[in-house]
């Protein structure tokens, strides 16, 4: 993979807010120019990012969005994810590989004679990165499966708060009821919720919500009494016994026919003897001694005792009757019990209706036999068990839900704490089995272990391939190599690397005996770097051409000698990178870069058929307001087409000349221009003073008429005022002076070149042209 553009790039230093707006997609060679100062080092960080999978901690509100080839974006969201093959040369490298005082950090470069060896840790490594990204994918399933495990708890414990709270707003339990509880609940009551035992239907779960209500009732008071079926039993026996009896009487046929007849005599015969009279109070006549007689031989002492037994049975049986007893009201109970008492009460309701019919059948007999007791065919069937049992189940359902409702009374708290976890439970079970919760808890446990026996393997092979590393490891080898291409690059010998056991890593030598220990030039500090750096692009036979080399300002302190050993030697070791960034501010050395990559494009161009350039140059410019912001854009065509700097001045500041208005940006950049001009052309005009820009222009006026002291003082104000940063003044009207003098100024600088050196400037016009 290859990284395509930058497509963003806010608060990363000094790219405030860059966007791939003026700059093509990057090709396989990269050169960027800009001055020190501009961005180079801060834009190479972001490569340093892409390489170390982290977000930079120079600027930790950056962002950043770089495009690869394959369609993907590297954000500073996703950036430990990145996988690019990336080597970074930068100031950061710098120091986190090589102590100037101490030592250079090891070089693994691998003995070529240790095939099988070599071999093996191949097959090891590539086994290891397999293993890696298993390992991390895993890792990332399991997190996310652990993330949806925890979701759930947190929609769970809501669901149940809101269910709860519904029942009993003052219970600070449910009222802060969270995840916490909830997967503590759980884990308290692991095996009941892995069962269906705790589901409760709907109307379980509207009696205990009922029960759980925190409005605690006074307890009930209520005698309950049963019905014996013996005393039915040997109350039939009885009555059996009188039904059958008769007595022994002179009976009168039509009395014995005529029921009504003959309680009607009977009372008569009674009022007569009451009232000693023998002459019916009916009719008038009167009763005969032998009507009389006959009369009181049916109705004799025998049966008149016969008959007072018989009042005396019923009277007994009108008290058998069941009268309804004093119920407490249903308003009295709890809810979770009115159903059940109401119940009962119908069904006590009923079996009393039933045993009064069944006594009422019993009574009219009875009565039959009061009516006509000499009648013996008269029968009664039992009191039924099944009636009886009604009545004393009922008593006994009443007298239950009078108990339970007393116990609630006596327990009110146990009692509505305990419906509250039977809800609880039912609730609790209804969710994890509804998302699959003990599955799911039993498949991370099962995937963390395996992806732990995993990582123990990687981490054992680990172990492995170090110990192979450093078998195959020759530090030798790593210095000479290191020497032999420092040594090219000095153009001498004195400096060298030697490996230290003790310090595990390499000394730096002068002479091949005496520790440097901080005693180098900068030139030799970059030197010894870059090369260490291109060194370390060989480690573990990395191959170049799998690789994205990022160099930043390899020269900034070589004399012109190093500058074509530098570019000889980038270019010999990363021509066949995948892909190659330089960043530069030195123009000779821009140059050097520049034609080589513009020799590659025109060996692509010259192709049948021609394919489109691979090298691309890139212009880093920063705003000389303040606060100062950078950006990088395609360079302008004369920076590709000019050999010197000073062709490139030449021609932005002659296009700043005819161009009729300047923004404040660009007022700023020609101060700076102009006076790089002018010390390039002075200079060259007359060495003598070279270090003297004051005195480079007195000189310049000698022999001129156009140009004056005057304006020789405007200038030399114009390019010391505004072409430092250092020293520029922000007042309301410094930046309004710059607009108007910048182009006046301008022109009198080309008008003081054209005096000078006519021929020079003519030809300078048609170079730029």
């Amino acid at each position: 993979m290859s990284i395509k553009s930058i497509q963003k790039l806010k608060q990363f230093g000094i790219y405030q807010d860059h966007t791939n707006a003026y700059a093509k997609d990057f090709g396989k060679y990269n050169l960027f120019y800009g001055w020190n100062g501009s961005g180079k080092s801060t834009l190479s960080g972001l490569f340093r990012c892409i390489e170390n999978k982290s977000t930079s901690s120079k600027f930790p509100s950056s962002q950043f969005s770089v495009s690869i080839d394959n369609g993907t974006l590297i954000t500073q969201a996703n950036v430990g994810n990145a996988d690019l093959n990336i080597y970074t040369f930068n100031h950061d490298f710098i120091d986190e590989n090589i102590s100037w005082d101490s030592v250079v950090k090891s070089i693994l470069l691998v003995d070529k004679e240790k095939i099988e060896e070599r071999e093996k840790l191949e097959k090891l490594k590539k086994e290891q990165e397999a293993d890696t990204t298993a390992h991390s994918k895993e890792a990332e399933k399991i997190r996310k499966l652990e993330g949806a495990i925890s979701k759930f708890g947190t929609d769970s414990a809501r669901h149940m708060k809101s269910s709860l709270q519904s029942i009993d707003t003052t219970d600070r339990y449910y009222l802060n009821y969270d995840k916490r509880k909830f997967e503590k609940f759980i884990t308290d009551n692991l095996e009941a919720s892995k069962s269906d035992t705790p589901l409760l239907d709907d109307q379980k779960i509207v009696e205990l919500t009922n029960a759980a209500k925190p409005d605690q009732k006074s307890p009930i008071t209520f005698n309950k009494h049963s019905i014996n079926q013996e005393t039915f039993n040997k109350a039939k026996e009885r009555l059996d016994d009188l039904l059958k009896t008769s007595v022994v009487s002179q009976t009168i046929q039509r009395l014995v026919d005529h029921s009504d007849i003959k309680s009607w005599i009977e009372i008569g015969l009674d009022l007569h003897k009451r009232h000693d009279t023998n002459q019916c109070e009916f009719c008038g006549n009167t009763i005969t001694e032998e009507r009389t007689k006959q009369l009181e031989a049916h109705f004799n002492d025998d049966y008149k005792a016969f008959q007072t037994r018989l009042q005396s049975a019923d009277g007994w049986l009108s008290s058998q009757y069941i009268q309804p007893p004093m119920l407490p009201s249903v308003s009295d109970f709890y809810d979770e019990f009115k159903k059940r008492y109401s119940e009962a009460c119908t069904t006590l309701e009923k079996a009393i209706t039933d045993l009064n019919e069944e006594i009422t059948v019993w009574h009219t007999v009875l009565k039959a036999k009061t009516a006509n007791p000499l009648k013996t065919g008269l029968t009664i069937e039992v009191i039924s068990e099944s009636s009886v049992k009604a009545f004393n189940d009922a008593m006994t359902a009443i007298g239950a839900a009078i108990d339970k409702h007393n116990h609630k009374s006596g327990n009110f708290k146990e009692e509505t704490d305990k419906a509250k976890r039977q809800l609880e439970l039912h609730y609790s079970t209804t969710e994890v089995k509804s998302f699959g919760y003990h599955d799911k808890k039993k498949e991370v446990v099962d995937r963390i272990a395996a992806n732990q026996t995993l990582k123990t393997k990687i981490d054992s092979r680990n172990t492995e391939i170090r110990t192979l590393e450093d078998s195959l490891s020759n530090e030798g080898l790593g210095a000479d190599q290191f020497n032999e291409s420092l040594h090219k690059f000095l153009g001498r010998s004195e400096l060298t690397l030697r490996f230290n056991p003790v310090k595990k890593g390499y000394e730096i030598l002068r002479n091949d005996s005496v520790p440097a220990e901080g005693n180098l030039s900068e030139g030799e500090k970059t030197a010894i770097a870059f090369v260490y750096f291109v060194t370390k692009l060989k480690e573990n036979d990395n191959k170049m051409e799998n690789t994205i080399v990022v160099v930043d300002d390899p020269v900034s302190s070589f004399d012109s000698n190093h500058l074509f050993h530098a570019y000889s030697f980038l270019r010999s070791n990363c021509d066949k990178a995948k892909q190659l960034f330089v960043f530069t501010h030195n123009f000779t050395y821009f140059k050097l870069i520049r034609d080589w990559f513009e020799g590659v494009n025109r060996n692509i161009r010259r192709k049948n058929p021609p394919k489109e350039p691979n090298a691309f140059f890139y212009t880093i410019e920063a705003s000389t307001v303040v606060p100062r912001q950078s950006t990088f854009k395609d360079a302008d065509s004369t920076l590709v087409r000019y050999n010197s700097e000073y062709h490139y001045i030449f021609s932005k500041l002659n296009f700043y000349k005819d161009n009729p208005s300047l923004s404040r940006d660009e007022a700023f950049l020609t101060a700076n221009l102009a006076r790089k001009l002018l010390e390039s052309f002075f200079s060259f005009k007359f060495p003598k003073y070279r270090s003297d820009i004051a005195q480079l222009m007195s000189c310049g006026l000698n022999g001129c008429k156009i140009t004056d002291e005057a304006t020789k003082e405007k200038i030399y104000r114009f390019i010391n005022k505004y072409s430092h940063s250092a020293v520029i003044e922000i007042n309301e009207d410094s930046s309004e002076n710059l607009l108007g003098e910048s182009q006046n100024v301008i022109g009198d600088i080309f008008t003081w070149i054209q005096e000078v050196d006519d021929i020079h400037y003519n030809e300078m016009l048609e170079v730029v042209a």
